[in-house]
């Protein structure tokens, strides 16, 4: 019988169009304090939550010369006297809005949304591949590419923190403690099982597939392949071939 399960998926993912958003990943144990790795072509998504506020850190080197906001009236945006660490705290439930940070030295796109996340974020700390120093020895060698081309539909624990596949196998990573059931959905809809495997926050899921379903109790993701994912950038490489297993 058809799950109706995957029903929701296609109706949920067939309006949507192409994006690359990048979601923060947690610093730690703690998943309120976050960091994400800047792409001059992706979008970051930073899910804020009322009556809490949220710094964008962006870290040493970088002066805001300039914010732009989309809807001013739904969040609150003020630049520190630092310079290079901005406050956002959300006005109005289930906001939503984008953004771009200037700085001396490039710009910074955002999306700023409220509720999306139980799990409130009180720091986002962007970092950089050209900052960081060169560790041959203990870095993944970084070959071949990495497609992060995946958009989601659905929201709450089971959403994960990003998707990535390397040609062979896709790999999910989670939010800690989460343990999530993956199927893969054909051409008409279809669940299918997959052969899995889970390592700390990270679930392999054995061959590529255009589209998924996560589920955790009642919650429902669906996660769609899209092109124009696919990156070179030996940091971006190597950031996520440690990860792999």
């Amino acid at each position: 019988m058809r799950n109706i399960f995957a029903l929701t998926f296609a109706a949920l993912l067939l309006p949507l169009p192409a994006l690359a958003e990048r979601a923060p990943q947690t610093m730690g144990q703690d998943a309120r304090v976050r960091s994400v790795w800047y792409n001059p072509s992706d979008v970051i998504r930073v899910d804020t939550n009322l009556r809490t506020n949220t710094a964008l850190e962006l870290g040493r080197g970088e002066r805001i010369e300039q914010v732009l906001l989309g809807d001013s009236e739904a969040f609150d945006v003020e630049v520190l006297s630092n310079r290079n660490t901005v406050s956002v705290k959300p006005v109005i439930g289930s906001a939503h809005s984008n953004m771009t940070i200037y700085t001396s030295r490039r710009a910074i796109s955002f999306v700023l949304t409220e509720g999306r996340s139980n799990t409130p974020t009180y720091r986002v700390a962007v970092k950089y591949p050209d900052d960081q120093p060169s560790r041959p020895s203990s870095m993944p060698k970084a070959e071949g590419t990495r497609d992060t081309g995946y958009e989601y539909a659905g929201g709450g624990q089971a959403r994960p923190v990003a998707v990535w596949n390397d040609g062979h196998a896709t790999y999910f990573e989670f939010r800690q403690g989460v343990r999530p059931s993956i199927f893969a959905v054909d051409s008409e809809g279809y669940e299918l099982t997959v052969n899995s495997q889970t390592r700390g926050r990270i679930v392999r899921v054995g061959g590529v597939a255009e589209a998924f379903t996560i589920r955790i109790g009642d919650e429902v993701i669906c996660i769609r392949h899209v092109p124009g994912g696919k990156t070179v950038d030996p940091f971006i490489l190597r950031s996520l071939a440690g990860k792999e297993f």
